[in-house]
Order: structure tokens, then sequence, then C-alpha cells
């Protein structure tokens, strides 16, 4: 399909649109972006730029046909998700996603519900309120964990010990969700490390593309429970392709999900996967980063291309799949902050020039402010590094010393750099 001089309305002009614009452009599409504020990264390097809500449906439908434009599509904000939706259905553009089926795959317990009925393993859930009875409380076995069910970023989740801390875990969670509803679920202690699926889906045909293992911050205190590293190839491939892989792929023609990209979390526990989370969206981790030097597959280009009319994923694609990477390692490392303002970043030019740093993006610079309610969220990384390596060796090597030179310290000298990745955390198997 040619993309040329095809107009895609991008909703969000903020750093999380930005590389979406980026790669638009480079695909030769004429870009427009919109949202409620008058300027943002993303609409910095648009080709057009427009000051209107991305709630604003009538304002955006009425754009749409000033502007000839050909598609709507949005980053991973699930928040501009529903917008892009309600616009494409009102302004008969393609979208891969109905309301419907977004819901179902972002409410947590609708998608539990699913696991259950295609025999994809779940952890125990528990129904916590505050006017439980003694005997439910004796029922729970700690720890467990307690999240919005329609949460995203990793806001409003927490992991509790003990009774003492369930009920303001449970206010934290409500605070947090749209719907106002929670769920709290047994907390599998496995060393904070979750295995992830990700399918690519063309015409109700879903193809799994990318196995991943990924490390959380911190797996001790887990007042940081976002993620730190990911490594691919999965050391959990053979298992999940034997026992899993077929269910996943059931379960999603099951939901009637037809095109897109959808990824699975998961956690890994004495020899079982336990499924927690789906997101039927581009991950927030750009994970294209990783799937285009390895085997040549970007499912952001995909999505755009869907938007603009065109296949989700072509057969010349489906044939490039390899999750085994070519015998290569890919790797992403997050670089977590300590609450501050930024003075001065050392090593970053040097860390970024590593033999097999192949990618870069830095959410955060000299004068910025890390605030106390952005530990535990996305918003606590520095940034993002992306490897690609020959051998899981160079990769820790690397690691090691992007840790070693990249130091962040805030305007009175003190080193904000949170939580250093320990790499032997890679060879434990849960």
């Amino acid at each position: 399909m040619e993309l040329k001089g095809k107009k895609l309305l991008v909703l969000g002009g903020t750093y999380a649109s930005y590389n979406l614009v980026q790669t638009a452009k480079e695909m030769g599409v004429y870009t427009i972006v919109a949202d409620y504020y008058e300027s943002g990264m993303a609409k910095e390097i648009a080709d057009e730029r427009y000051t209107i809500s991305t709630t604003d449906i009538d304002a955006l439908c009425a754009l749409v046909q000033e502007k000839k434009i050909d598609g709507v599509f949005c980053g991973p904000s699930e928040f501009n998700i529903r917008n892009m939706i309600r616009l494409a259905d009102k302004a008969a553009l393609p979208c891969y996603t109905s309301m419907e089926q977004w819901d179902s795959c972002a409410n947590k317990d609708e998608f539990t519900a699913w696991c259950r009925q295609y025999g994809v393993s779940v952890p125990e859930e528990y129904d916590i309120r505050p006017d439980m009875s003694e005997e439910e409380w004796d029922r729970i076995d700690y720890p467990i964990i307690i999240k919005p069910v329609d949460g995203s970023s990793s806001v409003g989740i927490s992991v509790c010990r003990e009774r003492a801390e369930v009920i303001p875990a449970y206010q934290k969670a409500m605070d947090a969700s749209v719907c106002k509803r929670i769920i709290a679920e047994r907390y599998i202690d496995n060393g904070g490390e979750i295995f992830g699926a990700k399918y690519l889906i063309q015409d109700g045909e879903a193809y799994p593309y990318l196995l991943i293992d990924t490390y959380v911050v911190d797996p001790f205190s887990r007042r940081s429970l976002i993620s730190a590293f990911t490594l691919t190839p999965s050391k959990y491939r053979d298992y999940y392709l034997r026992e899993m892989d077929q269910k996943v792929r059931a379960m999603i023609r099951g939901m009637g999900l037809k095109n897109g990209t959808v990824f699975f979390q998961s956690l890994p526990y004495r020899g079982k996967i336990y499924f927690h989370e789906m997101g039927y969206r581009l991950s927030g981790g750009l994970i294209y980063k990783l799937t285009e030097p390895l085997m040549g597959i970007n499912d952001m280009k995909m999505m755009i291309r869907f938007a603009l009319g065109g296949e989700c994923i072509t057969q010349s694609e489906v044939e490039k799949i390899d999750l085994c990477c070519g015998g290569k390692y890919g790797a992403q490392l997050m670089m977590p902050l300590k609450p501050g303002t930024i003075g001065s970043i050392e090593g970053l030019e040097e860390a970024r020039s590593l033999p097999c740093v192949t990618d870069f993006i830095q959410y955060y610079t000299v004068d910025d402010t890390v605030l106390e309610k952005h530990v535990g969220t996305l918003q606590q990384h520095f940034g993002r590094f992306t490897m690609i390596a020959q051998s899981e060796e160079e990769i820790v090597r690397t690691v090691g010393e992007i840790q070693r030179l990249l130091i962040v310290r805030d305007k009175e000298e003190r080193i904000m750099n949170y939580l250093s990745f320990d790499c032997e955390r890679l060879s434990a198997v849960n």
C-alpha cells in the first residue's frame, strides 16, 4: 500500500506521541497532531498542529472532513485510545478495535474471566472491601497485590504483606480507578520477574512475535514495581510455546480481536506461568526498537498502516517472525531516579556510545523534577537504553558499563540514581 501523502491525525502532542509522529513521517505520511495543549514535543515535529482537546469529537470530526484526513491513531495513552475509537466511529475511519473490545481487554476482571474460560492460569483473587468480616480477613493469604481494574502505567498499585496495609492500598487503588473498582490477588513473590508475550493479529489470526523477560526495579521493598530491565529471547520460550501459546491464540479468537497488536504480562512461578494483565495497544516500551533490528518487524509501522486503510501484518512480515531472534539477544535497560530536581547528568554520551547500544530515549533533562508521587510509576525513569548483542554476556557487560558511567545528580550534587540492576537476577529460573 502506498502511504506517501496519506494524512494521519495523531491524538496527543506530548512525548508519548513523539515516536509515533516521527515514524509516520519516515513512512512518508503527512502528520497532523491535535490536543488541548498549545505546544508539545510531538507537535513540534508534526506537519500541522491544532489546539483541540482530544475529547472534543465533534471538533476533531470537522477537522477530519476539512483536511481530508485518511486515518487517526495515537500512542500508548489509554485515555486517547478511547477518544480515537469514538472519533474513528463517528468519522468512518479505520480502527483496529471497538469500544466493547477495548473495555473487555482493559478491564482486569473481564480479562481474568477470559483466562479462566480458556484454561490460562491466573493468580488467586480476593474480594476486598472495607466492611469485610473476620472470616473473610482470615481467608487472605499474604502477600497480596491490589490495583485498579482499569489502571495503567503502574499507578494505584500496592503490595500488602499484612492486614494493616490492605485498606490504605484499597483506597489508593480506588482513587486511581475511573470506574471505582479494584482487583486484589495473591502476590506471586518470584523475585520481581515478569514474562511477556506479544502477538500480532491479522483478520483474527494471532501470531506470537516476541517473548520477553522483564525484571522490576525493586522486588524487595516492592515500592517500585516498574520495569528495570527486559531481555529477549525469553528463557521460558520453550515452555510457553509448548504449554500456553495455543490456549492464548484460542482466547484471542474467542475475545473477537481481529487486528492490531496485543501483549500479555504474566508471572513465572514454580514451573508455571500465571497471567495477570493484557494490553490491546502498542506498548509504552517502544518494543519495535528491539524487533526491528532483530527480525525486521516494526509493530508501530504496522499499526500506522492499518490506521490508514492497509493490512495490519503482511504475509512477508509473518515469515520474518523469529522467536529465537536469529541467535542474537535484545535488551532494554531503564534508569529510575530518586525524587529531586536534576542538577547535572554525567557520562550519558559515553554510555550511548557503547558498542551494542542501538538506541536511547531520554525523559528528563537538567532542571526537570522527579516528584515523590512518580516513584513506582513509569514517570520515575530517566531514560531507556536499547541493546542488541551476539550474546547474553555482552549484554551483561554493557549494563554494568552503563550503570557505572551514567550518574544523575540533583541541585545539591546528591546522586539521584535509584537502584542499579543486578544482572545476577537473570540466571534465576522461577
